[in-house]
């Protein structure tokens, strides 16, 4: 049986048939799903208890210490 070839019967542009513009921008699916990556990893990060640096200890501070702020040299440049 040979190929049959057949015309669309509406142009694929056609303002009445439904046909909208998108913006190429708005298209990009990488983009698109990079930002769901990166709105999943945010709002499981907002969920996560905050963990203390592995250098610092816990620090007690119903036992009267007192919290100073730790501040950083000066480079030599």
């Amino acid at each position: 049986m040979p190929a049959k070839r057949t015309e669309p019967t509406r142009r694929a542009t056609d303002m009445a048939a439904g046909f909208k513009y998108t913006n190429a921008v708005s298209t990009d699916i990488g983009k698109r799903f990079a930002a769901i990556r990166r709105a999943e990893a945010k709002t499981a990060r907002a969920q996560q208890p905050v963990a203390p640096h592995p250098g610092q200890g816990q620090l007690d501070l119903d036992s009267g210490a007192q919290v100073v702020p730790l501040f950083k040299q000066a480079s030599a440049a």
